[in-house]
């Protein structure tokens, strides 16, 4: 049997499935992501938390769209089809509480990404779907998981790419930050649901995955990594956190919740579409140089920045595009 050849590096398979640091490296190694790609991600935060709000009520209404997903909420199992006594509604109070988790997610997923504990719960949102790592647990097959990542990506790919005020450098470095990121988080959320690697289960520990169940949604090692720091500053109101039974895990209060930012209708509501230039400042337009206008692309984005804030198409009127 020949030597592995001089330039070529050897990795470990068993390592791959049983130890997560050797897979988030052999991850970013193979994905070329580096110190160019934390820059990028430091450097676009504002950009990146400005649509998170927008980005979250996109993806339950597409979640709420189809029965299928609509009725894990109910049934906390994909793989169960029987159909609930009643239907989740998007102004529920749960669905106002996944918002909130979903926000404090992305904001998570927007933030340094240098240090191990990142990457670690990364790891540990592809469990909490497999019906571990929870208190009260829950099953979401991987069909929906991988779409969901794909809807979030494209969405955020297509708001980066439309910002008038970014250059095409940042916007390009932005965008493969992301995506190396969200397709790192997609291997996460698979691991736990494919077979690959299952003759290397008896070497997990699984003691430390029923330690992870234990812990209430949003903390890590009995520490609250989601909702609170730097990262998400202006999410969480301190004061608010009590040990009352009416509280969310995080401690939060329905009521408090419903009177957070989170808007459960069109995430826009209430932000004006300003004039037709301004609108076109957010959309391709020819250079001067060019002797003839080339015409506008024929995709319409679902996000645009007016006056610094984020507007969505369907408050845009008239439409740039017509």
């Amino acid at each position: 049997m020949a030597d592995v050849p001089k330039g070529m590096e050897h990795v470990d398979r068993k390592e791959l499935y049983t130890s997560l640091p050797v897979r988030i490296r052999y991850l970013q190694q193979f994905l070329e992501f580096g110190a160019d790609d934390v820059v990028a991600l430091i450097d676009g935060q504002k950009y990146i938390k400005a649509i998170i709000p927008a980005i979250v009520n996109m993806v339950y209404k597409k979640l709420l769209k189809h029965d299928i997903t609509a009725r894990v909420f109910s049934t906390r199992d994909s793989r169960n089809e029987e159909n609930p006594d009643r239907w989740i509604k998007e102004d529920d109070a749960q669905i106002r509480h996944r918002k909130m988790f979903l926000r404090w997610y992305l904001t998570k997923l927007n933030s340094d990404p240098s240090k191990m504990e990142y990457w670690q719960y990364l790891d540990k949102v592809g469990l909490m779907h497999v019906g571990q790592g929870r208190r009260n647990p829950l099953h979401v097959d991987y069909i929906f998981l991988g779409a969901c990542l794909g809807y979030i990506q494209d969405a955020m790919t297509e708001a980066i790419l439309s910002h008038p005020r970014l250059d095409l450098t940042q916007k390009i470095a932005i965008v493969r930050a992301i995506g190396k990121v969200i397709w790192i988080q997609n291997d996460l959320m698979a691991k736990w649901h494919v077979d690959d690697g299952k003759e290397f289960a008896d070497a997990v520990d699984d003691e430390e995955i029923q330690a992870e169940a234990r812990e209430p949604e949003g903390y890590m090692h009995g520490r609250r990594v989601l909702g609170s720091g730097s990262e998400d500053s202006g999410l969480v109101d301190a004061s608010s956190m009590t040990s009352e039974k009416s509280t969310t895990s995080l401690g939060r209060s329905i009521e408090q919740i419903s009177l957070s930012n989170e808007q459960s209708k069109c995430p826009f509501s209430g932000m004006g579409g300003g004039d037709l230039d301004k609108q076109r400042a957010a959309t391709w337009r020819p250079r001067r140089q060019e002797p003839e206008a080339k015409p506008p692309p024929t995709g319409i984005p679902r996000l645009y920045v007016v006056d610094g804030k984020t507007v969505c198409k369907e408050k845009l009127e008239p439409n740039p595009f017509e």
